[in-house]
């Protein structure tokens, strides 16, 4: 028997199942309960959590570079400072430092779209962008990007390695600008942006 998708029905379906499983709640239409301004609300705290998840990936991308290039603790700490005191969507880069090393860096939070291993077309521009940004520079930064280290910081999720390999494969011209750092190397090259994978905890 044909069965007609209903978008609605999708969506309800979606989002009863994630309160279920991540909450442990019994068996129940829990998306019945909401109002149009829970929903709203709701809508809220999950760009407040995408907020909280790449202030975590920015300092752990600080605390990375700080590792690899064996900076002080106070140039680290200074970094995550930096990084807690800045507005969500403020201009310039994420992170950047000056002395005694300079780099820029971007992070991208991205998770492949419907739980699979490529990113969507909308992700895709994202990342092109700050890839791009990256290596030409953004007008509002009070750093130049053309002759210091650039990094694009990337959760370290199976899905997203597996998206960023697709991406770089299907992208040639990318292929020629972002470079992933493989483990205990210490890039140097500052033709390239250098892709970095942070594990985080929450």
């Amino acid at each position: 028997m044909n069965l007609t998708y209903s978008r609605e029905d999708d969506l309800i379906n979606k989002l009863n199942q994630f309160l279920l499983r991540e909450l442990h709640l019994p068996e129940a239409d829990y998306t019945n309960k909401f109002t149009l301004e829970s929903l709203l609300s709701l809508k809220s705290v999950l760009s407040d959590i995408n907020n909280l998840i790449t202030l975590k990936l920015t300092c752990g991308l600080a605390s990375w570079v700080c590792d690899t290039y064996s900076l002080e603790e106070d140039i680290r700490a200074s970094l995550c400072r930096s990084v807690m005191r800045k507005k969500p969507n403020a201009n310039g880069f994420d992170l950047y430092l000056g002395v005694p090393m300079s780099f820029v860096a971007e992070v991208k939070c991205n998770l492949p779209i419907n739980g699979g291993l490529r990113y969507g077309a909308q992700q895709k521009r994202g990342i092109l962008s700050d890839v791009e940004s990256l290596m030409t520079g953004k007008r509002k930064s009070p750093m130049m990007s053309q002759k210091v280290l650039k990094f694009l910081g990337f959760l370290d999720l199976p899905a997203i390695r597996a998206a960023n390999e697709h991406l770089i494969k299907t992208t040639p011209a990318l292929a020629e600008k972002l470079r992933f750092v493989q483990p205990k190397q210490k890039p140097r090259a500052l033709r390239y942006v250098h892709g970095v994978y942070i594990p985080i905890k929450v």
